[in-house]
């Protein structure tokens, strides 16, 4: 059987050896590192995950936890099917079980997708409303300043107020991905890498 490892961490800085201990059984191993919100299919090597699924090259899948590939459940069970649609079976390794089973769905394993995914959602709908929260404090004692800037941005503040789409762009992401996924002009990216090219060439 041909298997497909796919590993993926938030950032550069941190490590995959937790994910990577038996990547050597594997056909293929792709590893990503950034964060979980962005769509697995546009990310660097979920671009090539994608690809070898349609090309029939790999007959199932395996990821350390769900979190890896979504961190939403309608994406999460999006992807499931995708991969289903093409008779790629999905192996969670952290609950040991294949979402395929002799060709046929595991509904048990789908049952328990979709709740772990639902308390995922509800987590992250319980941080923002805390995030909310103590902005709406911290305005009430005076201490809240707002990001917004008058007059012209200094590169370090313009740099900081599209982290996400610095970091993307030094990961390697494609400018049409970025601006999908940050939902910026193409301007914007431009600008963006004019600022940041300097410190690529040192690095």
């Amino acid at each position: 059987m041909r298997t497909l490892r796919y590993n993926r961490v938030s950032s550069i800085t941190q490590n995959l050896d937790r994910q990577q201990q038996n990547n050597q059984s594997y056909t293929y191993v792709f590893e990503d590192k950034c964060s979980g919100t962005i769509p697995l299919f546009v990310r660097k090597y979920g671009v090539y995950l994608k690809e070898y699924v349609e090309q029939s090259k790999v007959d199932e899948i395996s990821i350390h936890s769900i979190d890896r590939l979504a961190r939403n459940l309608r994406d999460l069970l999006d992807v499931i099917e995708f991969f289903h649609l093409h008779g790629v079976s999905l192996y969670i390794e952290n609950l040991g079980m294949r979402t395929l089973v002799e060709g046929k769905m595991n509904y048990t394993i789908k049952m328990m997708i979709s709740v772990m995914g639902s308390f995922s959602e509800i987590e992250n709908e319980i941080r923002k409303e805390r995030q909310m929260e103590g902005i709406e404090i911290a305005k009430t004692l005076g201490k809240y300043k707002n990001r917004k800037q008058r007059g012209n941005e200094s590169t370090m503040v313009f740099l900081q107020k599209h982290k996400k789409a610095v970091d993307l762009i030094e990961q390697g992401y494609k400018g049409s991905h970025v601006c999908k996924i940050c939902n910026l002009n193409k301007n914007t990216i431009s600008k963006i890498r004019r600022y940041i090219k300097p410190q690529l060439q040192t690095i």
